[in-house]
């Protein structure tokens, strides 16, 4: 490899044009870029060791410090291999359950096993890439001496997280700045507050590029001839060493302290986990279902009355089931017969699987009990539609490019909503917003159910498909990081997997008054601080968690401070230009060329 000649601030002289390098020269680099790569997944939960995170850029920057374009394109995949490795275990166990489920009959046969690692090996280096373009763009940034070249990477690796992020293809889009989400108040939820997700994401990388250069061996560290060490690179450590501590500190939490039975509408929202196995639910076994799911409503009715619920006619009640629970395919007649059937009094949201005269839809119901003149019960039925559809599980990505050249994809593409779904319970001012499974962690759903006019957000899903390992935690954490950067308080409502209530008002008034879960709680249980509340730590567990909350919860709508729109891809034009053009003038003086 041949190198330019750098400065007297500690980087080595060039070598001579056809020199040779040693053939392990690439392993260390090798090993620290897939070291810290595999550091990213480890800064979420269920490890939440978030302040790995910037260390992990710090050895990144490290590992590509005096790279040329292709051995950064080299390295930067790498990394990625190790952040998208982990994902091993839920993309695998996704594919075979869909596969298995839907298209092969037979979810445990060793056809569908082979489906979901052969769909996981084709993704895996796939998505990787994405991080090698980041780190081989960012290896076009200008020379220059000293801290300036770090300060110079530290801005190139901002500009192209931003645009690997918002505009790389992936199946499941989510950021780094998530990791920051913690359960409980710590200083992570200020950064998430005030500027946002995919702006975290970015302090988090740039602060650990800025660590690197106060590294003792940042110019030589693959260079033993030299060993540069000043005291003014000190100062950049600072912000990697203040990100990394985010989490690790408790914030105080100054939410006014609430009373259980405050004058005033209230809402009791009860969470229903069913832990229903997918082959029953995606089966033959319809009419088992129907039954268990109606006794579940008739038991979590009962209940809603019990333990020290006043008798107030401003409380306002509402059962969730998870997504996709109602058994069979339904418009909104058929929803009303089956709500007679039922013979339900509390009004009920649940995700169900709508026909339209397009296709069919994953949807929501919200479905209540209303009385006619000669008080006969009938039931009024209002649908939201899915809006943001799974690649590859609810939609075909270039569906009609494969139609015709003559194939058509196993998967029935679904039928995408064209607005954000808000309900009202009552009156227009008691608006709450609905998304469904993964549409909650994209950047976008807070934004546009805020906009609507929604006071708190119920998030249905089903995590089953994931396993019981690793998603479920991480899918939460995505979840909760947008209910931090929104205000908007999550009610989480699972089939088997992680049932939440998340109150992200660590400030001002608080959303949530009192909870609990039957089961293990029968009373109410005041709730005195922000946070998250959690039906079961196990997966597949059943229960009912209840909440008590506000129905007009003092919201800001967030983040604080706005980014500006559309600056990456302005800046990343503008940077890849510059570099482009300053190889162009190298080659033209007779430079030599980096590798």
């Amino acid at each position: 490899m041949i190198r330019l000649p750098q400065n007297s601030s500690g980087a080595s002289p060039a070598k001579p044009e056809g020199g040779s390098e040693a053939p392990d020269s690439l392993r260390l680099p090798l090993i620290l870029s897939a070291s810290a790569g595999i550091m990213i997944p480890l800064g979420f939960d269920p490890w939440g060791l978030a302040f790995l995170m910037p260390l992990a850029f710090m050895i990144l920057a490290l590992a590509t410090d005096r790279c040329g374009f292709r051995r950064s394109l080299l390295l930067g995949w790498v990394f990625g291999l190790g952040v998208q490795g982990a994902s091993l275990p839920w993309i695998t166990l996704a594919a075979k359950n869909y596969l298995g489920i839907f298209v092969l009959d037979d979810p445990g046969s060793l056809s569908a096993w082979a489906a979901g690692i052969g769909l996981f090996l084709v993704w895996w280096p796939l998505s990787s890439l994405g991080w090698g373009f980041c780190l081989a763009l960012v290896s076009l940034a200008p020379e220059a001496s000293g801290a300036r070249q770090r300060i110079w990477k530290c801005l190139g690796i901002i500009i192209f997280v931003a645009l690997y992020e918002q505009y790389w293809p992936r199946l499941f889009p989510w950021s780094v700045g998530s990791g920051l989400a913690t359960p409980e108040p710590s200083m992570g939820w200020v950064l998430l507050r005030q500027w946002g997700v995919e702006v975290a994401s970015l302090v988090i990388a740039g602060s650990g590029f800025l660590a690197a250069h106060s590294f003792p061996l940042v110019f030589d560290f693959f260079d033993r001839r030299q060993r540069v060490v000043t005291l003014s690179r000190v100062w950049l450590l600072i912000p990697g060493l203040a990100v990394a501590s985010l989490t690790l500190l408790p914030l105080p939490n100054r939410g006014s302290s609430p009373q259980l039975h405050e004058a005033g509408p209230e809402v009791v929202v009860s969470l229903v986990q069913p832990a229903i196995p997918l082959e029953d639910r995606h089966g033959s076994k319809w009419n088992e279902l129907n039954e268990a799911l109606i006794s579940e409503l008739h038991f979590v009715e009962r209940i809603a009355n019990r333990g020290g619920d006043p008798e107030n006619s401003n409380v306002r009640y509402l059962t969730v089931f998870p997504e996709g629970m109602i058994p069979g395919v339904h418009d909104a007649g058929s929803l009303r017969r089956w709500a007679k059937m039922a013979d339900f009094d509390q009004p009920l949201l649940s995700g169900v699987m709508v026909e339209t005269a397009e296709g069919f839809a994953n949807a929501v119901a919200l479905i209540e009990p209303v009385r006619s003149g000669s008080g006969v019960r009938d039931y009024s039925v209002q649908l939201g539609f899915k809006k943001d559809l799974v690649p590859f599980g609810e939609r075909i990505p270039g569906e009609s490019i494969f139609e015709a050249l003559g194939w058509k994809p196993p998967i029935t593409g679904l039928v995408a909503g064209d607005r954000p779904i808000v309900f009202d319970l009552g009156s227009s001012e008691n608006g709450f917003g609905v998304s469904i499974c993964y549409e909650g962690l994209l950047p976008g759903t807070s934004r546009g159910l805020q906009e609507s006019g929604a006071q708190w957000h119920v998030n249905v899903t089903e995590d089953l498909w994931y396993g019981n390992f690793l998603e479920p935690a991480q899918h939460l954490q995505l979840q909760r990081s947008r209910s931090l950067e929104s205000s908007l308080p999550l009610l989480r409502c699972t089939n088997a997997g992680l049932t939440v209530a998340f109150d992200p008002q660590a400030f001002g008034q608080q959303t949530f008054l009192a909870y609990r879960n039957y089961w293990d709680e029968p009373t109410w249980q005041t709730i005195e601080s922000a946070g998250e509340i959690v039906l079961e730590e196990e997966i597949g567990d059943t229960g009912t968690l209840q909440v008590r909350l506000r129905s007009h919860p003092q919201i800001r709508k967030g983040p604080f401070l706005e980014w500006p729109q559309g600056w990456a891809p302005i800046l990343g034009g503008v940077w890849t230009l510059a570099g482009l053009l300053r190889i162009v003038l190298q080659r033209q003086r007779g430079l030599p060329r980096v590798d």
